[in-house]
């Protein structure tokens, strides 16, 4: 009886700490699966100027908020040689029950890749995957229903996206964006779970007078652009 009571509390001595390390390790791994979910919170803009930042340090693993019928805008931090994706495929029921179009553009608001329906036949989800940009800094990522488009002084920044799968480059030579033209019946709630991106510090958002004098400019060109007399072609 002692000898066994002796092996009992001998296998016990051994066995606590080994529990106890391993609810540790339990819990510091449960703590680093964590997701760093950013929402929202109140309506976010669809120009650069009027964009939601997210600000602080660490990964945005996805990104929750309403679609109103327009476009949500986002400006997101991309680290050069990091492959960044998006998708809305990835969310349970709760989220993205309509049909999203996802484009990510630069600092300056020139257009990168959208996506509209993933590659799958008749789909209504989208993905912008493993694209590695070459500088770091503020990127901005859209969010808004099909048939809402991104225009630059009134000219549309990618090609139809229709029946298009995989990464859809913006039109070359294409301007910053300044707007959105046509309309779309699409709203919703939507979860964009992402992989690559970071909150911004605040020394990389750029000062709100800066953003507004590039808006104003780009806004001017289009204008010019609009304004320039057509010569008429010689017979």
């Amino acid at each position: 009886m002692f000898t066994r009571l002796k092996s009992f509390k001998s296998l016990q001595n051994q066995w606590l700490p080994m529990a106890a390390a391993a609810a540790l390790a339990f819990g510091a791994a449960s703590s680093a699966q964590a997701a760093a979910v950013f929402v929202e919170g109140g309506d976010a803009g669809e120009t650069i100027i009027t964009a939601k930042t997210f600000l602080g340090s660490g990964p945005i693993d996805a990104i929750q908020g309403t679609l109103d019928g327009d476009a949500d805008l986002f400006a997101i931090y991309l680290t050069a040689g990091t492959a960044f994706s998006a998708t809305t495929t990835a969310s349970g029921i709760d989220y993205n029950f309509f049909d999203t179009v996802l484009y990510l553009f630069d600092a300056a608001g020139k257009g990168l890749i959208g996506n509209d329906d993933d590659g799958v036949v008749g789909g209504s989800q989208s993905t912008l995957s493993n694209y590695i940009p070459t500088v770091s800094g503020l990127y901005y990522l859209a969010i808004t229903g099909a048939g809402y488009t991104p225009v630059s002084g009134g000219t549309p920044i990618f090609p139809s996206l229709l029946g298009q799968g995989g990464n859809v480059a913006a039109i070359g030579g294409s301007g910053s964006l300044t707007g959105w033209s046509s309309l779309t019946n699409e709203f919703g709630d939507y979860e964009i779970q992402l992989v690559g991106a970071s909150a911004a510090a605040a020394s990389d958002v750029p000062e709100p007078g800066s953003l507004l004098l590039a808006g104003a400019a780009l806004g001017a060109a289009g204008l010019i652009r609009r304004r320039k007399p057509v010569t008429p072609v010689q017979a």
